[in-house]
């Protein structure tokens, strides 16, 4: 369960900024927007937010740096060599912030523990790395698991690892640490069990999806090999989409199935040099007025229709295992019933039976409607004078709960808006 997210110096974000799950005492009792988590620190959590902001405010940036993060804990000890460049990528408008690290940290809630985990980077080196914890038992207190701060004038780390929470070889998975990896990668691959709870909530329960638009299909057409063709169809046909049956056949590339017009010496280039890859021929059908079952390839189907399919299996599977996704532009290609369709099934408990979360950015303010989001699930963007992305709670402003937020909004209150000039003749 996804407590906070904090980032600082990365892309637009400069100064550290922080999307916080937690539900206020006005959240706490309302079930489709939060959850009890056991833990009184946080009592209750929110079952999903969404980002507001212009283009260009940093939206896709918080995402991207979510999907850093958790890219860089579970491959870091075994994807890089020693010497090689982090891809760290700082604010750069700003020479203050060009030569710092780059901040991330994450507190969550896993196994019955309270875990705050971070470190910063720059592409040299890990400059700093730290995990704390707490069981979920009132009156526990947080205990440090492990630290590393690289000290830049004796050139090397100073360690602290609490041997008693954290059985093993300690020494040698320290010593084994590059300045490129972290150490929580390092120790879990070299058998550490304590440090694997954290690492296995980062690597399988934070997931992202950059947009909808560039999703594959192929997880929900392997969720219908294996037997889910039955749900996959009624999460399709719950957002209205007519489809009676789906087939996906598992092809190997060949000539014939490469466009008629495209080139015969292209064709052989790419036929050498995918010749053992695989895809789906995706085959629709729809009931025709005598009964009978009409074929579609899924080209001729609605970009819409190709959404919710590429989103049909990564979303049961979210909901099932309890996961924490983090989506960027939602509502593309989207009517917006069925994206109030799709963060209904996270906010309702009888279909969010095991608490996961969604955070999704969009466009489309009619998830603001009075009734269906709460005030502290909408998060805001902006850009200051220096090109900063800042974030901001609706909370902040207090709103009346009877408030028209979409309105609102959309009026410039809460700011967030992209400020429109006019352009004539060619001059704006």
């Amino acid at each position: 369960m996804l407590v906070e997210f904090s980032v600082g110096n990365y892309r637009s974000f400069a100064n550290r900024q922080t999307l916080s799950m937690a539900a206020s005492s006005a959240a706490e009792n309302k079930k489709n927007v939060s959850f009890p988590t056991g833990n009184n620190i946080v009592p209750y959590l929110l079952r999903s937010a969404c980002m507001f902001g212009p283009n260009a405010s940093g939206k896709t940036s918080f995402v991207q740096a979510i999907d850093f993060f958790s890219k860089f804990v579970v491959s870091s000890s075994k994807e890089s060599q020693e010497g090689e460049k982090i891809p760290a990528n700082p604010f750069r408008l700003s020479v203050d912030f060009l030569n710092k690290p780059t901040e991330f940290e994450i507190i969550f809630i896993h196994k019955e523990r309270y875990y705050q985990y971070g470190f910063a980077i720059d592409k040299e080196r890990v400059w700093e790395e730290w995990l704390f914890s707490r069981k979920n038992i009132k009156g526990s207190r947080m205990i440090e698991l492990f630290q590393r701060t690289y000290l830049e004038e004796e050139n090397r780390y100073k360690w602290e690892i609490n041997k008693k929470e954290i059985k093993g070889k300690s020494e040698f998975w320290k010593e084994a640490t590059r300045d490129n990896a972290l150490f929580l990668s390092t120790a879990v691959q070299l058998k550490s069990q304590t440090l694997k709870v954290p690492f296995t909530w980062i690597q399988e329960h934070l997931r992202t999806i950059e947009s909808t638009e560039r999703l594959s299909p192929s997880f929900s057409l392997e969720c219908i090999k294996k037997g889910k063709k039955k749900e996959i169809l009624n999460f399709i046909q719950s957002a209205d989409i007519c489809i009676s049956d789906i087939e996906a056949e598992k092809k190997k590339i060949s000539h014939d199935l490469l466009p008629s017009d495209m080139p015969d010496e292209l064709k052989k280039e790419i036929i050498t040099n995918f010749e053992d890859a695989n895809f789906y021929r995706i085959s629709t059908y729809h009931k025709g007025k005598d009964g009978k079952k009409v074929t579609f390839d899924i080209s001729e189907e609605s970009d819409g229709t190709k959404v919710l399919l590429s989103l049909a299996g990564p979303w049961l599977d979210v909901l099932e295992a309890g996961a924490t996704v983090i989506i960027d532009e939602l509502h593309n290609s989207l009517h917006p019933h069925a994206l109030k369709f799709l963060v209904k099934l996270f906010n309702d408990p009888e279909t969010n039976k095991n608490n996961a979360q969604l955070i999704f950015t969009s466009h489309e303010t009619s998830v603001m409607t009075k009734g269906f989001m709460h005030r502290d699930q909408i998060w805001f963007l902006e850009k200051n004078d220096s090109e900063e992305t800042i974030m901001y709670p609706l909370s902040d402003f207090k709103p009346r709960e009877a408030e028209a937020f979409q309105k609102a909004y959309l009026d410039g209150r809460y700011g967030a808006v992209p400020r429109i000039r006019s352009f004539i003749n060619g001059k704006a």
